[in-house]
């Protein structure tokens, strides 16, 4: 089935210019608090170095997009000020603080899936891992490198923390209702991050069902890999951002705009998410900087994996057994049960499940614009990042 729009590798370049001068803004700042952080630490030689240099690289190559949907809910209703707004020193910190969390919930993330990469580079435990190698030190290469890892993304947490907590409030903006309010929800959502996180892990450890009906374990296993979506990565990529930006600006969290708004962030999230692991099945390893088949290698328990289980035959449900979670499956065998997810037709379901919610996403962006509580120039932008958030490559 033919995707809906054209695909794009990199899906923030034709954001409005204030959009495009706070993503460069954070980029500045990320490198403001790493480079700080060497100043700060430089009394522990070359452990500190280690770490810090693993620290710049985890937040290398990212597409800031967090950055700019926080930008876009803070801008949202501003009017005049809107470019002032969104280049604005506390919505900086903010952007610059959901960039240092993603960057630790993805650390995380790779040791957890054991991946071997990260956009095209060595993931963060595997560079640790090879250090220890290369200096012969005791102990397992292996463990170092998880405990390595595992450190580096508490550090960057704790500066994200930090980033959070120096947002100042302005008689202007924002207010200290609103910091106060903004800080709690970037809160609650790294703690619906991290149950979203266990979810993830847990369904994967979780035994594939036994194929005696496979319609209705279909069912049961797309409810489940839609859980984790939510709670894992599809809220706090795309509407966590946009509710703390406008949380930031003042918005009221029980109004009709709010409610509209979160809508449009679940829905787009999901679809964001949806995308994300067809990629990760059919993706092309130049493009997304992970082996091909890379999320049936890793035991992904998506819901292009359940439509396949219900739409499959028995033979095809015990390929998706025998390469589900196995290291050691061959690139053939990979090769194969993607093909089978693509000849049983899930793959096509899929693409419709991601524009049902693309449509809805639009629905509540036209509910949005309705209130007359979006300014003109964020209503363009919130279109053209939906359009890109989902169609596109990597």
């Amino acid at each position: 089935m033919a995707r809906s729009g054209p695909v794009y590798p990199v899906p923030m370049s034709d954001v409005s210019e204030p959009l495009g001068a706070l993503r460069s803004a954070v980029e500045s700042r990320l490198t403001e608090v790493i480079d700080g952080c060497r100043a700060r630490w430089g009394d522990l030689g070359d452990a500190g170095a280690q770490m810090l240099d693993a620290a710049a690289q985890a937040l290398e190559g990212g597409k800031r997009m967090r950055a700019v949907l926080g930008a876009v809910g803070a801008g949202m209703g501003a009017g005049d000020e809107r470019a002032r707004r969104i280049t604005s020193s506390p919505v900086l910190h903010l952007g610059t603080a959901l960039e240092l969390y993603q960057a630790s919930a993805l650390v995380h993330d790779d040791v957890m899936d054991g991946a071997l990469t990260r956009r095209g580079r060595p993931a963060s435990h595997r560079l640790f891992a090879a250090a220890h190698a290369e200096g012969s030190w005791r102990g397992r290469a292996e463990d170092f490198g998880t405990s390595g890892a595992i450190l580096l993304g508490d550090l960057l947490l704790s500066l994200a923390s930090e980033e959070m907590g120096a947002i100042r409030a302005n008689r202007a903006f924002p207010s200290p209702e609103s910091v106060v309010a903004c800080r709690a929800a970037f809160d609650a959502m790294t703690t619906e991050v991290a149950l979203g996180q266990f979810l993830d892990v847990r369904s994967e450890a979780i035994a594939l069902p036994d194929g005696a009906d496979p319609l209705k374990e279909s069912a049961r296993m797309g409810e489940a890999a839609l859980a984790v979506i939510r709670h894992k990565s599809a809220r706090y990529s795309v509407q966590h951002p946009l509710l703390i930006g406008a949380l930031l600006a003042g918005a009221d969290p029980l109004g009709e705009a709010f409610g509209h708004l979160r809508e449009l962030g679940e829905e787009i999230g999901i679809a964001f998410q949806l995308r994300d692991d067809e990629l990760g099945v059919f993706g092309d390893p130049a493009v997304t900087g992970k082996p091909a088949g890379d999320d049936l290698r890793e035991g992904k328990r998506t819901v292009l994996l359940s439509l396949a289980w219900g739409m499959t035959d028995a033979a095809g449900r015990r390929l998706l057994e025998q390469v589900l979670a196995n290291r050691q499956a061959e690139p053939a065998e990979l090769e194969a049960a993607a093909r089978m997810v693509e000849d049983c037709g899930a793959r096509a379901a899929h693409e419709e499940a991601i524009a049902a919610h693309r449509q809805a996403g639009a629905r509540a962006l036209a509910a949005l614009a309705n209130t007359g509580e979006a300014d003109c120039q964020t209503l363009e932008d919130l279109t053209a990042l939906m359009h890109r958030l989902i169609d596109r490559s990597a």
